[in-house]
């Protein structure tokens, strides 16, 4: 400890030094580097997002009320959504594509320009839920107009091709529910020819005599299941047809525009910015003040105390002058 306060004290000017030049040298940079422009856009989500899928029809509402006992607002199953579309390689250059997001991009080599607005779009663009029922899209660029396309692009994009894959699915789990019907509508008719047989094979049997008859009690209970497993395929064909209608609307059934992306005319603060560079720069002082405090004490070699002697002499110590409190 005393080489440490040593090494500090010898040479104050030069960890002051440090620790001041690096963060005002990151803040200076971050100053004079291009100002970037953000366009949000708000929306209004018209009911949770849902996906059909080959077994049925899964509601991100459902699945993250699985995972969570507090409640999913419609908002919230959007974001998810779009969040998950974003990660999407086919979705994310959709939407490069359509702001034309190249012109801005330093790539040449067209394989190199995708992999960038790839990146650029699934790591820039964020969806924020506000409320219940609203949530924000929004981007930042260093051109104002790319900006307000981005974002334009993500809602259109969004609205357009979101839903396809779901229709498509849906279409197909409804030829398999319409095979399901015919079969479950067959397996009534038998049932309940089964248990009319019986009644017509015992004829002098009252209702009270049939309810006390095994054979007729599982007849009729084989006849109810088969009326409650048509009952079950017909509400999920009336769902199924209910929810393929909202997506052929497209966005207009998901979700409304609120505040649309306009193009930004004032760039965004830097306050951020400069507290986060400067953040940077400090931690980078501060780094390299123990460095150089760790050279500086690794090479002191003044003797301070009768363990330094003995390190540094095998000869043995004949005196010891104290050090007297106050002494001049």
């Amino acid at each position: 400890m005393t080489r440490i306060l040593e090494a500090i004290f010898r040479q104050p000017v030069r960890f002051l030094l440090m620790l001041i030049l690096f963060p005002a040298l990151g803040v200076g940079i971050a100053f004079f580097l291009p100002r970037t422009y953000q366009s949000t856009a708000t929306l209004w989500a018209l009911r949770p997002y849902a996906t059909i899928t080959a077994t049925g029809i899964l509601s991100n509402t459902d699945a993250q009320n699985n995972q969570s006992a507090t409640p999913t607002t419609p908002a919230d199953t959007q974001v998810s959504a779009i969040t998950e579309l974003l990660q999407s390689r086919s979705f994310a250059l959709t939407v490069a594509k359509s702001a034309q997001l190249s012109e801005v991009m330093e790539q040449s080599d067209p394989e190199n320009l995708n992999d960038a607005m790839v990146f650029e779009i699934s790591h820039y663009v964020h969806v924020v839920t506000k409320g219940n029922d609203t949530f924000t899209i929004s981007y930042s660029n260093r051109n104002s107009q790319i900006a307000q396309k981005v974002v334009q692009a993500v809602i259109i994009t969004y609205g357009s091709e979101s839903q396809s894959f779901s229709i498509s699915e849906g279409q197909n789990l409804l030829q398999s529910y319409q095979a399901q019907l015919v079969q479950a509508q067959q397996a009534v008719g038998k049932a309940t020819q089964a248990q009319t047989a019986y009644i017509q094979v015992h004829p002098n049997s009252t209702q009270s005599d049939l309810l006390n008859d095994p054979q007729y009690v599982l007849l009729d209970s084989q006849t109810q299941q088969a009326r409650a497993n048509l009952q079950t395929i017909q509400n999920s064909i009336s769902t199924l047809n209910r929810e393929i209608s909202f997506l052929g609307i497209g966005s207009a059934g998901l979700f409304t525009v609120l505040d649309p992306p306009v193009v930004p005319r004032r760039p965004e603060s830097q306050l951020l910015v400069l507290l986060a560079v400067g953040g940077i720069g400090l931690g980078v002082a501060l780094l390299a003040c123990i460095v150089y405090l760790a050279v500086t004490v690794r090479r002191d070699h003044t003797i301070y105390t009768v363990h330094d002697v003995q390190k540094a002499t095998t000869l043995p110590v004949a005196l010891q002058i104290p050090l007297i409190s106050g002494t001049p």
